[in-house]
């Protein structure tokens, strides 16, 4: 178990994860902004954090592993939001729509369940705070398919954006001594 002075001492541990499938069209939204964030990154400073980019794919279960002993974590991930195909939400943890909402995930378990059940057996281990951003991609992909849709294809540059503003964000509440 970590002591959170400990946590304090160092840059704040934060993990990106990029969820998806890049044969279930729609559903590689997440894949592709991860995909897109280094050429961004590259220009861009966050003082006071360690990022570090994971593409998990479809792990399911497996986003705990990556997430333990992080400070902080941004899941990108397509979602079904009931809004327009390629808005771009935003969740914090305990607000993201669960299987019951989401009738079919690619991932075995879905974000929610596996946030949920990280929290419950690693209370201690878990980031303090998970941003996940997400990209509606309107209706569950029915069959397996290259490409993603145009509205959703338009959304990437935009999460990712706004992967960059929460870190600006993260940053700056580290500097100010605020995390």
């Amino acid at each position: 178990m970590k002591d959170n002075t400990e946590r304090m001492k160092r840059d704040m541990k934060v993990a990106v994860v990029g969820c998806g499938n890049w044969l279930a069209g729609d559903d590689a939204v997440g894949l592709e902004v991860l995909q897109r964030l280094p050429d961004m990154l590259s220009s861009v400073d966050f003082p006071g954090l360690d990022v570090e980019l994971i593409e998990l794919g479809t792990g399911g279960l497996d986003v705990i592993d990556y997430l333990l002993e992080c400070d902080r974590a941004i899941v990108v991930d397509a979602v079904l939001a009931d809004g327009e195909p390629g808005e771009v939400v935003l969740f914090a943890a305990g607000s993201i729509p669960s299987s019951d909402q989401i009738p079919f995930s690619l991932h075995g378990i879905d974000l929610s369940q596996a946030l949920t059940l990280g929290f419950k057996l690693y209370p201690e281990q878990m980031p303090r705070l998970v941003q996940v951003i997400g990209v509606d991609v309107g209706t569950a992909p029915e069959d397996f398919s290259f490409g993603m849709s145009e509205a959703v294809e338009s959304a990437v540059l935009d999460a990712a954006r706004a992967v960059i503003g929460r870190l600006e964000e993260w940053s700056d509440e580290v500097c100010d001594g605020n995390a």
